[in-house]
């Protein structure tokens, strides 16, 4: 039992399913990265907010005066 072990743990079939499992974890987590990034970017786009309404909250928060928020949504308009 003992050199059976070894010989697949040091190479024959035991390497070749290392091997293909690493592969294996490789593929998955490249392929859950990709969807990640892909759904990301969907969300921004459709969750994203409008250039106005940016304007809208930096006014409200007094980031910047009255003056200049009509000037940029006139711009904007």
């Amino acid at each position: 039992m003992g050199n059976c072990w070894n010989q697949w743990m040091q190479g024959g079939m035991g390497s070749m399913m290392w091997m293909g499992l690493l592969w294996i974890i490789l593929l998955v987590v490249v392929v859950y990265l990709i969807s990640k990034l892909v759904l990301d970017r969907t969300d921004n786009k459709r969750g994203g907010e409008t250039p106005l309404e940016i304007l809208q909250k930096e006014f409200a928060r007094g980031n910047i005066t009255e003056e200049e928020y009509l000037k940029r949504k006139k711009h904007l308009e």
